[in-house]
């Protein structure tokens, strides 16, 4: 009698991998939003930012990345996304800039950005973690200082009872748009990765929700928390991966790196309590 042997090709494992992957992210990812748009609405705008913030899909990048490509490959990631960390700002920007009058004009024009400053980093193909570094602390230092001086919120507009978004609205539109991202990041590899860590998946998932819940000022209220919070926990993530990954291993030094960032996100709290309106 024959007996046939499953092989598990490369092919194959890599598949596998990406599924798990995938359904992580589309898991994760779901409950971030749901979570984290609860709190916009029913308990603090500024709180809600901060939690969107947090690095959710960054992280399972990261650590699948690590898993079936090596910690060399997040090595190369980190550089990348602690570069594009620091562009990120002008997303936010340039939606609280449009959002004065328009939605929609300003999710595009958003999304046109990060576009541009993502195939901008693409070309730049940064290997210099320390040049990262310092580009990224002077573009999100630049910009937050910009934005807490000249981005006035009218608290006023924003209505005093926020009415919840029904939960299959925030899954659906999660799953939707992190699904995107996902396969994205597994098509380009670790340096795309990297890049599309950034992906605004979630920001413009809870910006879609909160604008529905709440009204166009809502969402600037929460587009400045998240502006803070995540430019600077994505770049820190980055940078404890690129070190603690190689030494820990991949999924202790995942863990270590994302406890360091609950960890900071405490005083980061404190800060947008000191923050203009």
């Amino acid at each position: 009698m024959e007996v046939r042997v499953l092989s598990l090709t490369p092919t194959l494992i890599m598949s596998n991998d990406f599924v798990v992957k995938w359904l992580l992210s589309l898991l994760v990812g779901s409950i971030w939003v749901i979570v984290s748009t609860t709190v916009a609405e029913k308990i603090s705008g500024k709180l809600g930012g901060l939690i969107t913030g947090l690095p959710s899909t960054a992280v399972i990048t990261f650590l699948f990345i690590g898993l079936t490509q090596g910690v060399d490959a997040v090595k190369t990631a980190s550089v990348t996304l602690t570069l594009m960390s620091g562009f990120y700002s002008f997303f936010f920007i340039t939606y609280l800039l449009l959002s004065k009058t328009n939605f929609s004009k300003a999710l595009t024009g958003s999304f046109t950005v990060w576009f541009m400053c993502a195939l901008l980093v693409a070309i730049i193909n940064p290997s210099s973690l320390t040049i990262s570094v310092i580009a990224w602390l002077f573009l999100i230092v630049l910009s937050i200082s910009w934005v807490s001086k000249n981005i006035t919120i009218k608290i006023k507009k924003i209505p005093k009872k926020i009415v919840g978004s029904p939960i299959w609205l925030k899954s659906l539109l999660s799953g939707l748009i992190i699904s995107g991202v996902v396969l994205i990041s597994k098509i380009a590899g670790p340096s795309w990765g990297g890049i599309f860590a950034t992906f605004p998946s979630l920001s413009v998932v809870t910006l879609l929700v909160t604008n529905r819940s709440g009204g166009l000022e809502f969402t600037r209220l929460i587009a400045k928390n998240i502006q803070i919070s995540i430019t600077t926990t994505l770049g820190l993530f980055a940078v404890f991966s690129y070190f603690l990954f190689p030494n820990l291993g991949v999924m202790l030094g995942t863990i270590t790196s994302y406890v360091l960032l609950l960890v900071i996100s405490v005083p980061l709290y404190k800060l947008f309590e000191r923050l203009k309106q």
